[in-house]
C-alpha cells in the first residue's frame, strides 16, 4: 500500500495516527475480502468524523488508498472503498481546525480539493472500470466520476 508518515499529518485531537498506520497495514496484509473490507471501513474512521459530516487532513492520503483499493480489489474491498468516497463526497466538510492537507509533493492543499486532485489522477483507470462490463461496480464508479465533473459542493455552499 501506499507510504505515507501519517505521524506527519495534522488533525484533531481524536486523530490517531497509529490506528490510521494499523489500519493500513491491515489492508496490506488482508487475505480475504472481508478483512480487507473491514480494514477500508476502519481507514475511512479514523480520518473523518461522520457525527460531524468533518473530514480530518488524513482524509487525502486515504483518499488515495481508497482509489487504489477500487482499482486493484473487487468485490466487497472496492465496494466499501466507493462507498467512502460517495458518502463523503458533497456530504462533509473539511475539520474547520484542520482544513488543509500539507501534501509533501505539492505543499498545502485544501482537504476536498486534495481528495478531488487524487480522484482526478485516478479517473483514467476508473473510466476503464466504466467501460469493463465485468465490473460490477461500474454503476458507483462512474457515479463517483460524475461527482467530480460536479466539484465538491455541500447544502451550505
Amino acid at each position: 500500500m501506499l507510504e505515507t508518515d501519517w505521524t506527519q499529518i495534522s488533525g484533531p485531537i481524536w486523530y490517531q495516527p497509529a490506528h490510521a498506520a494499523a489500519a493500513i497495514k491491515l489492508l496490506a496484509a488482508a487475505e480475504t475480502p472481508r478483512r480487507a473490507a473491514k480494514a477500508v471501513v476502519d481507514i475511512q474512521h479514523v480520518v473523518s468524523n461522520d457525527h460531524a459530516g468533518t473530514l480530518w487532513p488524513a482524509a487525502v492520503p486515504a483518499a488515495a488508498v481508497f482509489l487504489r483499493v477500487i482499482k486493484e480489489r473487487p468485490g466487497e474491498p472496492r465496494d466499501y472503498a466507493l462507498a467512502a468516497l460517495l458518502d463523503w463526497w458533497g456530504c462533509f466538510k473539511p475539520e474547520a481546525e484542520h482544513p488543509t492537507y500539507l501534501d509533501p509533493v505539492t505543499g498545502p492543499v485544501e482537504v476536498t480539493e486534495g481528495i478531488m486532485r487524487q480522484v482526478r489522477e485516478a479517473a483514467p483507470a476508473l473510466r476503464r472500470l466504466v467501460d469493463d462490463s465485468a465490473t460490477a461496480s461500474r454503476k458507483g464508479i462512474a457515479e463517483l466520476l460524475r461527482c467530480l465533473d460536479s466539484g465538491w459542493t455541500t447544502e451550505d455552499d
